[in-house]
C-alpha cells in the first residue's frame, strides 16, 4: 500500500510540474518559463549561450577591481524629452524604441555609442526580475538601454530598480502604456512626454563594468555592460500593471502564461574581472 501511495504521489507531483509551463511558450524559439526551450535549455539550443563571457552576472562590491583611471559615463541627449516612441511586447519583454530621431547616447573611454531601445526585466517582490544582482539582492525590476557604436558594438546599460510604496513618476509614462501592449505582438506609442534622463538614479556617471553578453538568445558576447552603482525605484502599485504582461496573445491568455519574472538566471564569471569606476 505504501509503495502505491508513493507512486500515487509522484505521478500527482510530475503532472503538477507539467501543468506548471505556458504550453504555448514551448511553441516559441524560446521562453522564461517553457519546459523545452527556457533558459536552463538555450545552451543546448543556442551554442554561443554556453560560452564564457555569459550575463547577467552577480556582483559583490567586496569582490569589485576599483580603478581610479576609468573615466565615469557621460550621457548625450537623454535630457531631451521623448515625444514619440514606439511600444512594443515581444513575448519576452516590453520594448520602446524612441523615434524622434534625437541623438542620445553614452560616451566612456572616448568611445560614443548610440541609444537604440530600452526594455524591461521585471518580476514581484515575492519573486523579483532584475537580471543582475548587487550583493546577492535581486531588485524588483531593471532597465536595460542599449547602445551601439559605429563598428556595431554593443554597450547595455543597466539600472536596478526597487520596488518602494511611493509612484515613481518618472515610471507613468511607461506604466500607462502598458496596459495597450498585455499580450503578445499588441504595439502602441507613448502617449505622454518620456523624461529617460529621469529613469536613471541621481549622479548615473558610477558604475560596474565587465565583458558579457546579451541576455537572451543568441546571447552574443563582447558586450560592454555597465551597471549603474546607484539605484532607481519604481511604485508598487506600477510594479503590478507589469505583472499583468503576458508572453502570449490574447487568445492564449492563461495565467500560466504571465511573463513575469522574465529574467535569465545568473551566470558564471568563470574569471572575469568587475571593474568599479570611481
Amino acid at each position: 500500500m505504501a509503495i502505491f501511495m508513493l507512486l500515487a504521489l509522484f505521478l500527482a507531483a510530475t503532472k503538477l510540474r507539467a501543468c506548471a509551463y505556458c504550453k504555448v511558450d514551448n511553441e516559441e524559439l524560446y521562453s522564461y518559463h517553457g519546459s523545452t526551450n527556457g533558459p536552463k535549455q538555450w545552451p543546448r539550443l543556442f551554442p554561443d549561450c554556453n560560452g564564457n563571457m555569459q550575463s547577467p552576472i552577480g556582483i559583490q562590491t567586496n569582490n569589485v577591481r576599483k580603478d581610479q583611471s576609468l573615466e565615469k559615463l557621460n550621457f548625450f541627449g537623454y535630457d531631451t524629452a521623448v515625444r514619440r516612441g514606439d511600444v512594443v511586447n515581444d513575448g519576452h519583454t516590453v520594448v520602446i524604441t524612441l523615434e524622434d530621431n534625437v541623438r542620445r547616447g553614452i560616451t566612456v573611454q572616448g568611445n560614443d555609442y548610440y541609444l537604440q531601445e530600452l526594455h524591461f526585466h521585471w518580476g514581484s517582490d515575492r519573486n523579483p526580475g532584475a537580471e543582475h544582482t548587487l550583493n546577492r539582492r535581486r531588485s524588483e525590476l531593471e532597465v536595460q538601454f542599449v547602445h551601439t557604436n559605429s563598428n556595431d558594438e554593443t554597450a547595455i546599460v543597466g539600472v536596478l530598480v526597487k520596488m518602494v510604496s511611493r509612484d515613481n513618476q518618472a515610471f507613468q509614462p511607461i506604466v500607462e502604456v502598458v496596459y495597450d501592449v498585455l499580450y503578445k505582438n499588441e504595439s502602441t506609442r507613448l502617449q505622454s512626454t518620456l523624461n529617460i534622463s529621469k529613469l536613471l538614479p541621481e549622479n548615473p556617471a558610477s558604475y560596474y563594468g565587465y565583458t558579457g553578453s546579451l541576455t537572451t538568445p543568441m546571447c552574443t558576447e563582447d558586450v560592454a555592460w555597465y551597471i549603474l552603482q546607484k539605484t532607481q525605484t519604481i511604485g508598487k502599485r506600477q510594479l503590478k500593471v507589469f505583472l499583468k504582461v503576458y508572453s502570449v496573445e490574447e487568445v492564449d491568455k492563461n495565467s500560466k502564461c504571465l511573463l513575469a519574472p522574465n529574467n535569465r538566471p545568473l551566470q558564471n564569471l568563470n574569471g572575469r574581472v568587475v571593474y568599479a569606476s570611481p
